[in-house]
């Protein structure tokens, strides 16, 4: 395609996204609805009535997607290693942090305290993470990767790979990217704002769904 024929089409699909999008308006927000439009003819979507539908939509089909990535982790997981999904999510992050408490390491993983403590137990006796004295703090404990556990961890890499390959396979690069976009940012945002979003749902359901 020359490259006027190119910049023809492209103003063809910046009218049509001003006309259809509601919106605000941003370099970002077109480029996703343009590999969304550019592959309406081969998706099927349900037609969303209002914002609400949308919502509820998205929070449906993440909690699918979440299922379907469980599925598919333990699956893989069981063929050469005892760990579970939760264990080997823990043992990768602290791979990235090197050292770290265990609250920190919950709270990062955004556990309620007595799971992420009931899998950081599992894998101290494991002999996958070891525990010393914090310095900086006598009242908590700092962990890290043992080297059998770094052994395991390298072990499963391969092995989580195939699911994320698998997992994704259907989209071209540029819809894992846009994906990939929109999926930090909603994580940026929900891990600064969890505190006043938790504090907002209380308040709501304290007036919708008062406890008797």
């Amino acid at each position: 395609m020359e490259k006027f024929e190119l910049l023809k089409l492209l103003i063809t699909k910046v009218e049509k996204y001003y006309d259809n999008e509601e919106t605000s308006k941003s370099l970002d927000a077109f480029l996703i609805w343009l590999i969304i439009d550019n592959n309406s003819d081969s998706i099927s979507f349900d037609k969303l009535h209002d914002k609400t539908d949308a919502e509820n939509n998205i929070e449906m089909l993440n909690s699918l997607l979440h299922r379907y990535a469980k599925m598919y982790s333990k699956l893989v997981l069981g063929y050469a290693t005892n760990l579970s999904v939760e264990e080997f999510s823990f043992l990768a992050r602290l791979l990235s942090l090197k050292s770290c408490t265990k609250s920190e390491l919950i709270d990062l993983m955004v556990y309620e305290k007595s799971t992420g403590l009931e899998i950081i137990k599992r894998l101290v006796k494991a002999n996958l993470i070891s525990e010393e004295s914090n310095q900086s703090d006598k009242r908590s404990k700092q962990i890290n990767l043992t080297d059998t556990g770094k052994k395991k961890l390298f072990k499963t890499f391969s092995l989580m790979e195939m699911v994320s390959i698998e997992f994704t396979s259907i989209l071209s690069i540029a819809e894992k990217n846009a994906l990939y976009h929109i999926l930090l940012k909603l994580v940026k945002y929900h891990r600064q704002h969890i505190d006043i979003n938790i504090e907002h749902l209380r308040k709501k359901c304290s007036i919708i769904a008062p406890i008797s």
